[in-house]
């Protein structure tokens, strides 16, 4: 009988195995390897434990740690984690089962899941929550980056430091709410100071020239830039975020309302991003033409790339950037500048910051940090129009007396 490559026995007897799948003539393993241990007087007789990792050097490194710590009986797999502490592996199993639970975005969740498991690996086998220390942290956050066969390849930049820091005092932070920590390890991180948050918005007249550049490259060139056209023009007006923007399907199209539904179909970013946004003007246009062209009634995303298929976003943010300096707009323009300029022109009209933060999927508190400012005078409006003219009518029509 030939070998199986996803199961490897130990001195001990445990074994350390990977579920596959059989896919033509070959098996295809999946998932993380886990580490079974049989005792016929413990219940379960069975009990695995998950090693967080796909490498099975790693993976074998990691059960053959556990193995010898339970020959020197300083671990147990049946034992109740909640009586002995939780370990990082344990403890990172919840959290990403929690995350999921209040409908993170998947992409978000995979990515702590990826990072935690790296964590994980860095740190002793087996080491519980509490034992883990603010240099374990720092250490791992300011690591160089993990090249082809684990060597380094580099330092980490500033933003992806930031990045590591930030999920894992989310996480030491859950486990400090649930009991598993004293205290978070992750408080005291030193990481990179970020640079100034630039939020550019474009003015109606930077829109245009934009649309003039991407019309005039599109006669030169000849091929089509619909795509990206009809992108700026419904980011504009709509004041999606790019993600949202990128899985709209038709299904979320009402047009007797003149509406599209956020979050109808798709995930987003929290639940309070779901949303029915208002659809008027050009970016009316741009649905109701590319409506009237749809070749079919199947449900589809509303927008596709240049080559008919998802609107990859590293390319449509060089295509954005590129035709902005072809048009001599001196900002710093990305896909959310589209979302930005909406709610830029909401408040500079004066619209209330509780419905500009309804229509845009975010918290007041977010719209009054970013875009207040370019309505300063709109309390003294406010002011005027409930008690001034009430003062001025009171101090000229006050009844004589008799």
């Amino acid at each position: 009988m030939a070998e199986n490559p996803f199961r490897s026995e130990l001195p001990d007897g445990s074994r350390v195995e990977r579920n596959y799948r059989v896919e033509g003539d070959r098996r295809v393993g999946y998932g993380s390897w886990i580490w079974t241990v049989y005792d016929p007087d413990r219940r379960p007789s069975r009990k695995k434990v998950n090693l967080r990792t796909k490498d099975k050097g790693a993976a074998m490194g990691k059960a053959l740690d556990y193995a010898r710590r339970r020959s020197l009986g300083t671990f147990d797999p049946w034992a109740d984690p909640s009586r002995r502490g939780a370990t990082v592996d344990q403890a990172a199993q919840a959290y990403i089962a929690s995350q999921r639970q209040a409908g993170r975005a998947e992409r978000t969740v995979d990515t702590a899941d990826r990072m935690l498991g790296a964590f994980s690996r860095s740190l002793p086998a087996g080491v519980l929550v509490r034992h883990v220390e603010p240099r374990h942290v720092e250490a791992f956050v300011n690591a160089p980056k993990r090249g082809k066969k684990g060597k380094p390849a580099g330092p980490k930049s500033a933003g992806t430091k930031r990045r590591y820091a930030a999920v894992l005092k989310h996480f030491f932070s859950f486990c400090v709410d649930r009991g598993l920590a004293d205290a978070s390890p992750a408080g005291a991180v030193r990481t990179p100071t970020p640079p100034p948050n630039r939020r550019d918005h474009l003015t109606e007249a930077e829109v245009a020239a934009v649309l003039r550049t991407i019309d005039a490259a599109e006669v030169t060139s000849g091929g089509s830039l619909a795509w990206l056209r009809d992108w700026v023009v419904f980011g504009v007006g709509t004041g999606l975020r790019p993600g949202e923007q990128r899985v709209l399907r038709w299904s979320a199209f009402r047009l007797a309302e003149r509406s599209v539904e956020v979050g109808k179909g798709h995930r987003t970013k929290t639940a309070g991003s779901v949303r029915t946004v208002p659809v008027r003007g050009a970016a009316l246009s741009v649905l109701q033409r590319r409506a009237s062209e749809r070749t079919g009634e199947a449900d589809g995303p509303v927008f596709v790339g240049e080559r008919g298929g998802p609107v990859e976003p590293s390319y449509l943010r060089k295509r954005l950037r590129h035709y902005a300096e072809v048009a001599k707009v001196q900002k710093t323009v990305t896909p959310y500048s589209l979302r930005h300029s909406f709610g830029t022109r909401l408040a500079m009209e004066g619209t209330p910051l509780y419905l500009i933060a309804r229509l845009m999927g975010t918290s007041v508190q977010m719209i009054e940090r970013h875009y207040a400012h370019y309505d300063p005078a709109r309390g003294a409006d406010h002011v005027e129009r409930v008690f001034g003219g009430a003062v001025a009518d009171a101090r000229k029509g006050a009844a004589p007396t008799t």
